[in-house]
């Protein structure tokens, strides 16, 4: 049990990395567009640029939050479920934190980034790894596309700082929301992002590789206010990652925000007991 659980903190933090999914069973929902008028794509990117500009403003640097866990395996022969809660703390644009609680509150698991180096603490085991988020393990498991250094706009359903290009706008069936072909000028993927013009939120990303492959697809949902004024910021409660494979699928809940979080770069280290032994991943 304890090897699974280990497995699973590790696809917990890589596939969202954060990071969710599906009713185990359920299929994929399919990327169905539609095409939109004139008046509909000034309107989608009018919004677009709105958004932006609230993300940047009026949204805070950081985050802290409860978090409860879930991933479900399925196989040919056995499906697994397997729940753990904790804390998140997060910082603008890589710095991560997860604690994983037993039920009497005692830390069990901890994993920290900063974007560039990670470790994480194996309680029970009184082990410390650590290395590099570009170090051949790591990459192993992360998603293609994936960038670790800017992990906290993927857990907040936000698209990452950069010079991009909207390069389509398509509708989806209710014509109530629309798809945004998006391009980073500094990337070699290209994602296909689901914005609510009326909401002024994202609802699903999906990360394309060169071939136009599906590699990472995360829904957002259950959006709450955690900064109320004239341009309210609002994040996801409810995250749902998967990979190009449906048999690993995880769902993340947060609640219990703080308000007026600031964090620094301090708050994303940790000292190492003495007791514990230290493994540098490569």
């Amino acid at each position: 049990m304890r090897g699974y659980q280990r497995q699973y903190l590790r696809h917990l933090y890589i596939l969202f990395s954060f990071s969710l999914l599906f009713m185990q069973g359920c299929a994929r929902p399919a990327l169905q567009t539609y095409p939109a008028s004139e008046l509909q794509i000034a309107t989608a990117l009018e919004a677009f640029a709105r958004y932006q500009e609230i993300s940047t403003a009026a949204c805070s640097c950081c985050l802290d939050a409860e978090a409860d866990g879930a991933l479900s395996v399925s196989g040919w022969f056995s499906d697994h479920t397997e729940k753990v809660s904790g804390f998140l703390q997060a910082m603008k644009p890589g710095y991560l934190k997860f604690i994983v609680i037993n039920p009497l509150g005692q830390p069990l698991f901890v994993f920290l980034t900063d974007g560039s180096m990670f470790t994480s603490l194996n309680i029970l085991k009184e082990k410390a790894y650590s290395g590099s988020v570009h170090s051949d393990t790591y990459r192993k498991f992360a998603p293609p596309g994936f960038e670790p250094g800017f992990s906290y706009y993927w857990l907040t359903g936000r698209v990452r700082p950069g010079e991009i290009q909207v390069q389509g706008v398509m509708s989806d069936r209710e014509g109530e929301k629309f798809w945004l072909q998006i391009k980073h000028a500094d990337a070699s993927t290209e994602s296909m992002v689901l914005f609510d013009p009326g909401e002024l939120v994202i609802s699903r990303s999906i990360l394309r590789d060169e071939q136009g492959r599906h590699v990472v697809d995360i829904l957002y949902a259950e959006h709450q206010v955690v900064l109320p004024g004239n341009e309210p910021c609002r994040i996801p409660r409810r995250i749902t990652v998967s990979s190009n494979a449906d048999d690993v699928k995880v769902e993340l809940r947060l609640h219990s925000f703080l308000d007026e979080v600031r964090f620094s770069a301090d708050d994303f280290q940790i000292e190492i007991p003495d007791n514990f032994e230290q493994l540098l991943v490569k």
